[in-house]
């Protein structure tokens, strides 16, 4: 089982890479909005107990693709708790004490890019529906969103810097993935 960790603040563009990956490899696609928009009617973001079960859902759902060898290609934003970083540990040692490869990718741009996006039209269609204050906000709120997880030797891609299709080519590449034999996207 191989699976595609894409993490980084909001609007870094782990969901329009991971589309793109999910073209290129074939891979099923779990991205951060799938749970979240869920519980948001529920247990509204920000808020403990909508990260605490997206969280235990994510992990859950990571789980069941090891027992199907289903290869995966997840996203989580780093808005949140000091203890993100310490899930994410969980996460890569649930996959690899189950034989299976985390392919761990670090997203990242500058605040000016991210406010620039934020507010894009893909981002509506996907239940992200928070604009520049709130990402003024949440830049001032949490120190964590541009950290990189020190847990595991990992990739970063700055995404103002490569197309999505570029930044996939670049994370199959660099973990050395095999893309889909008749896929016929431009190199």
């Amino acid at each position: 089982m191989n699976l595609i960790f894409l993490y980084g603040p909001p609007a870094v563009g782990k969901l329009t890479i991971a589309k793109e990956l999910e073209k290129q490899l074939g891979y099923k696609l779990l991205h951060n909005h799938m749970i979240i928009n869920i519980l948001d009617d529920l247990f509204p973001f920000p808020g403990e107990t909508q990260r605490t079960l997206t969280r235990e859902f994510r992990l859950r759902i990571i789980e069941e693709a090891i027992k199907e060898n289903l290869d995966l290609i997840a996203t989580a934003g780093t808005a949140g708790s000091p203890t993100l970083f310490d899930y994410f540990t969980k996460l890569i040692q649930t996959v690899e004490s189950h034989g299976g490869n985390f392919y761990m990718v670090h997203l990242t741009a500058d605040k000016k890019t991210l406010l620039q996006r934020v507010e894009d039209d893909f981002r509506k269609q996907h239940g992200k529906n928070f604009g520049k204050q709130e990402m003024n906000d949440m830049l001032k709120q949490y120190d964590i969103l541009f950290d990189k997880h020190s847990h595991k030797e990992h990739l970063t891609i700055d995404t103002r810097k490569f197309t999505p299709h570029e930044a996939a080519k670049e994370i199959i590449s660099h973990y050395n993935l095999k893309p889909l034999a008749d896929s016929s996207l431009p190199t």
